[in-house]
């Protein structure tokens, strides 16, 4: 099976449906945040829209266990990464997406979306929180690059060993912290690193470390609205699972950057990342 993790903004693409139409071994897995993105705000609408594809291939879209539920995963396998696939929620997902086609529909539905949409909009306003102070960290990351070192990440020039050393620090720093923070795994025993790079958490903080010197590379600007912040979170979560999986497909050029990059340095690093997919087309003229 060659399963594609797609983003909120290509579930109504036709480069989805494609996709599933091309081979009945194509599957497109959701993370629980893009499912909570799609439901946040008139949800039985927003549903209905971003389902209509999915209805269509029941036995080909799949939801992913919550990213809280996976953080202890070491996936070192497509066999492992296939655990990731949460198949009773995956039921549920199809069921609502016929329901969502039904005319009248079934009565039990608008009470369910009215459900869901409060426990989405409770969870985004949590990741609110979260990445209230975001910029503040960016720039406290950016400030451990000296001037020279900020300046050749923007202007793309090859970097030094120092600047890299700074940036794996960052990253296994980052990782701690976030293992602690969501983990509880404060006073465990240290983790090796290729251990770690089969975990979320690692994969999650590289994806924040690319896109935070993204940022530098493109001027290290100021003032982006919270929306926007929260959609950045969203989007490097989907990054960071969808290194596990054949690809992530996004409207998003920074999505597809982000996921292009980290995909490329776990290989690099020895982790095992799913084989990456191409459109036949692209394959060939390639």
């Amino acid at each position: 099976m060659i399963t594609i993790v797609f983003d909120k903004n290509l579930m109504r693409a036709p480069a989805m449906e494609e996709f599933l139409a091309m081979d009945r071994n194509h599957a497109i897995a959701l993370s629980d945040w893009t499912i909570i993105e799609m439901q946040k705000k008139n949800a039985l609408t927003t549903s209905r829209e971003s389902l209509a594809i999915a209805a269509k291939f029941p036995n080909q879209v799949f939801t992913l266990r919550p990213v809280g539920d996976i953080l202890d995963d070491e996936v070192r396998s497509k066999g492992d990464a296939i655990k990731l696939i949460d198949y009773a929620e995956s039921v549920r997902l199809g069921q609502l997406a016929a329901d969502l086609r039904r005319v009248p529909p079934p009565d039990h539905l608008g009470p369910m979306m009215q459900e869901a949409e409060a426990y989405a909009s409770t969870m985004i306003e949590r990741l609110r929180e979260e990445v209230a102070n975001w910029e503040e960290t960016l720039v406290g990351a950016a400030g451990d690059f000296t001037r020279e070192e900020r300046r050749a990440i923007a202007t793309q020039q090859k970097i030094s060993e120092a600047t890299r050393l700074k940036a794996n620090d960052l990253l296994l720093e980052a990782t701690r912290n976030f293992m602690i923070h969501n983990q509880q795994k404060q006073g465990a025993e240290p983790m090796k690193v290729k251990d770690a790079m089969s975990m979320f958490a690692f994969r999650y903080s590289l994806c924040v470390l690319i896109h935070t010197l993204a940022w530098i590379r493109e001027g290290a600007g100021r003032g982006k609205k919270l929306e926007k912040r929260v959609n950045d979170a969203i989007d490097l979560q989907v990054a960071a699972v969808g290194t596990f999986f054949e690809g992530t497909f996004s409207g998003d050029k920074q999505v597809r950057d982000v996921s292009f990059v980290a995909r490329t340095l776990l290989r690099q690093w020895g982790a095992y990342v799913g084989e990456d997919w191409q459109h036949p087309n692209l394959t060939v003229q390639s």
